[in-house]
């Protein structure tokens, strides 16, 4: 990667981050109007990679305080889980991002009971990780890629690697099964394995990335392979970055859009996963593509989606940050040109 390159998406990583620390108070929190889970979730994991050690410590603190429960869940309140309901949807995925920069950071107090709470996912017969509730041996048990795919690097980061290789092998299944990629991707396994490709129209969007419609939710494609990237990282075994490819390359036949969408975040941060494995220039700028796009919607505050509620343009600002850093730690490590 280019030096401009490098030093430009440090710039917007730094930018919002900046603009997330201008924001926080002394006691770790954004203020008193910013009371849902889904506006704090990743900005530890954002603070610590970058550096700020002592923003992330406090709001890691206060992640504890106001959202940890006895379980290991975390909750805005009583029985809700977020304003987001993609997050009462996607039940895990707030409580693993949590978990991961507690763990960076030796929290264990808050990162292992929340890891042991992450344990009740997993899906004894599939291997994966379960999307709206814990594993359940009596109950219809619903997995998917994003779930299996952040919770199976949980599993890395935590050191229990079987679980971490179960989450591989499904999502290598996932891609196998597929019927038709060149239409599309379903998302879903039942609790026999097969794929859910029967739902109501208003929920396509957690069931199925088009490859021929514009404007999908390309990051639940972009995790998986990452994901099966580090995995091979971790095992050295070849078919993992076998999947990871057959993944990206079908990300990278989807519609133009997935180039120009501020949901290919995880996109740009796998395809840069990818290119440093392979060497291949092709997937360096697929990366570079989705990451200018990005740069090129931050608002001049450092914040991205500016206009929506706080629970989105905190979550996302956090999270586009964070895959930046992420890239140019990619390019770093494996010497991209």
């Amino acid at each position: 990667m280019k030096p401009q390159l490098i030093k430009a998406y440090n710039q917007s990583a730094d930018a919002a981050m900046n603009w997330l620390l201008g924001q926080q108070r002394e006691d770790g929190s954004f203020g008193p109007h910013i009371d849902d889970l889904a506006s704090y979730y990743k900005s530890p994991y954002l603070f610590y990679i970058s550096g700020r050690s002592d923003a992330a410590v406090r709001l890691l603190a206060y992640l504890k305080q106001a959202f940890m429960r006895p379980d290991g869940d975390f909750m805005t309140s009583g029985d809700k889980k977020s304003a987001n309901g993609a997050f009462v949807e996607y039940w895990a995925y707030t409580n693993a991002w949590i978990a991961l920069a507690a763990q960076k950071m030796g929290r264990f107090d808050i990162a292992w009971p929340a890891y042991r709470y992450l344990r009740s996912f997993h899906h004894a017969k599939q291997g994966g990780f379960t999307t709206r509730r814990p594993y359940a041996e009596q109950a219809p048990n619903i997995v998917d890629v994003l779930t299996t795919a952040h919770l199976g690097l949980a599993a890395l980061y935590f050191g229990e690697i079987d679980k971490a290789i179960r989450a591989g092998k499904l999502l290598q299944r996932f891609i196998i099964v597929q019927p038709d990629p060149a239409s599309g991707f379903y998302l879903r396994m039942d609790d026999d394995g097969n794929l859910i490709t029967d739902y109501a129209p208003d929920a396509a969007l957690f069931h199925r990335v088009s490859a021929t419609q514009p404007q999908q939710a390309y990051f639940m494609i972009g995790y998986p392979i990452g994901y099966l990237g580090k995995l091979h990282m971790a095992t050295g075994t070849a078919e993992y970055l076998d999947a990871a490819i057959r993944y990206l390359d079908f990300a990278m036949a989807c519609h133009d859009s997935i180039r120009s969408f501020h949901y290919s975040h995880k996109v740009a941060w796998a395809a840069a996963v990818i290119a440093g494995l392979t060497g291949e220039r092709k997937y360096s700028e697929f990366s570079q593509s989705i990451a200018d796009y990005l740069i090129g919607i931050q608002d001049a505050s450092g914040a991205w989606m500016i206009d929506q509620p706080a629970h989105t343009s905190y979550d996302q600002t956090a999270e586009i940050a964070i895959w930046l850093r992420e890239i140019v730690a990619e390019s770093r490590r494996f010497g991209m040109r």
